[in-house]
């Protein structure tokens, strides 16, 4: 008899339910008058993984159509009370909301024993490129046209917070210059070189993908730089990054108040999906050294009450670094791992953008500047994946950067005094030049003999020159060859 009723109830539950997938079971209790609903908890695991939920890195996340969120077991269980709202029987959901607590918020067992991702997230490679917009996936290759891929033809996934809520739109190439953002870089650069190379860096910044070989913090600064005066700002380094990081997530430091040496709890702001990390407004003897490591490594993110989380160097993000001084340092480990672009001053306190524009950055424009942005920002990536990052040669410049590393007088008087080669100069003779010139300002050479020695060896590499040193008596001596 109970066999019976049991075949019965089983058949009125496929009818019942039909093709939809459950994971409960129900019979109708004879003594106590009522249906009872149970848990069929491989069924909710089995129901969850056709939903798309996953783990990556140990995490659950939520993927459809090749787009991925990551999700805490509290939105799992959600989604899968609304799947069982839907079916609108009281019993069902009360069971749900008691036994979906206990497997789902309480245990976890089923969250954690979900399969890892198949797939890693889609990820730019040396040569290729993608931007995630609402309509689809830019991708951008070295002398090729902008091409739209559709989400769910990719062979991996993309993380919803790096999609763009706007549109993509393959433009005439002619209109390339035409955004507004296109125009203020013109008028931040002083000619050819200096635009393609100001663009090859945005290019570069906003291309994901990192070589090893290559490890290089992008550091943008005034050409009108001050050795001794207040530094100027205004000048557009700061629309330069938000420019960027409307293509990328950015995590952002002020570079006065950040510790990079001492502070373990530097990067945890960073996540995985951060394409770049600006450090704001650095200093004067801004510490560039202490950033080596994590220029060329791994990087290490700690956050309070967490362990250490290392983000691959292939997965780390990108540095910018912003300031109105020069940042120190010319050997060679420093050079590797630096890209200096220099802003004119055609904009400064009294002559901003909006005087040209008419309007403010970003926040005003429309679907047709917005498009117009976007299609600039796409050529800058092309722009590097074809040539690379160009430097931009001005001597003019190299001579401001030469006396913001030394100093103007110290320029003045080896120019005049201590510039022809194969003469034999003592480094003494410099400092006291130096003092009897200018006076109290360089007191502090006397107790820092090996300044001159390192302001010499940078005039010398302005110059072309090669050094020998030698010694005579208790001196030290050097000679231009």
């Amino acid at each position: 008899m109970n066999i019976a009723l049991d075949k019965f109830n089983d058949k009125v539950f496929q009818l019942k339910y039909g093709q939809s997938e459950v994971f409960w079971y129900e019979k109708y209790n004879s003594s106590k008058g009522y249906k009872e609903y149970n848990l069929k908890e491989p069924l909710l695991r089995k129901y969850l993984k056709s939903e798309g939920f996953r783990n990556y890195n140990g995490a659950p996340v939520h993927i459809v159509g090749n787009i991925a969120k990551k999700v805490t077991p509290a939105d799992i269980f959600k989604h899968a009370l609304k799947y069982v709202e839907s079916f609108n029987e009281p019993g069902l959901e009360a069971m749900f909301l008691k036994k979906g607590e206990t497997e789902l918020l309480k245990n976890k067992a089923i969250i954690i024993s979900l399969p890892e991702c198949e797939t890693d997230p889609l990820r730019d490679t040396k040569t290729t490129s993608y931007k995630y917009y609402k309509n689809g996936i830019v991708e951008v290759e070295s002398g090729k046209q902008f091409s739209l891929l559709q989400y769910e033809k990719i062979k991996g996934f993309v993380w919803e917070s790096a999609i763009k809520e706007r549109d993509f739109k393959v433009l005439s190439e002619d209109l390339i210059e035409k955004a507004i953002f296109a125009r203020f870089v013109r008028n931040i650069t002083n000619n050819e070189d200096h635009f393609n190379s100001v663009c090859t860096a945005i290019g570069y910044l906003i291309h994901t993908y990192k070589d090893q070989r290559k490890p290089i913090a992008i550091i943008i600064n005034d050409e009108n730089l001050i050795d001794e005066g207040k530094p100027e700002g205004g000048t557009g380094k700061g629309l330069l990054v938000k420019a960027i990081s409307q293509i990328v997530e950015k995590a952002s430091y002020n570079g006065k108040n950040s510790d990079f040496s001492n502070n373990k709890f530097a990067f945890q702001n960073v996540e995985e999906t951060t394409a770049i990390l600006l450090i704001d407004d650095a200093p004067r003897n801004f510490d560039f050294e202490a950033l080596f490591s994590v220029l060329t490594d791994n990087l290490p993110v700690e956050r309070k009450h967490q362990g250490v989380q290392e983000i691959s160097y292939e997965k780390s993000p990108k540095f910018i670094i912003t300031t109105n001084y020069t940042i120190k340092g010319d050997s060679s480990s420093f050079k590797r791992r630096r890209f200096d672009i220099f802003l004119n001053n055609f904009y400064h306190a009294g002559h901003t953008p909006a005087d040209d524009f008419g309007e403010e950055f970003f926040h005003s424009w429309d679907e047709k500047e917005w498009q117009l942005f976007d299609f600039f920002m796409m050529a800058c990536l092309r722009s590097f994946l074809s040539l690379g990052l160009t430097p931009y040669e001005d001597v003019g410049l190299q001579l401001k950067m030469l006396k913001n590393e030394t100093s103007a007088d110290f320029i003045e008087i080896m120019e005049e005094e201590y510039s022809l080669k194969n003469i034999s100069y003592t480094y003494a003779s410099i400092r006291e030049s130096l003092i009897q010139n200018y006076g109290e300002k360089y007191y502090f050479l006397d107790k820092n003999y090996k300044i001159v020695v390192e302001w010499v060896e940078r005039f010398a590499n302005h110059k072309g020159f090669s050094i020998q040193k030698g010694r005579i008596g208790t001196g030290k001596t050097f000679l231009f060859t």
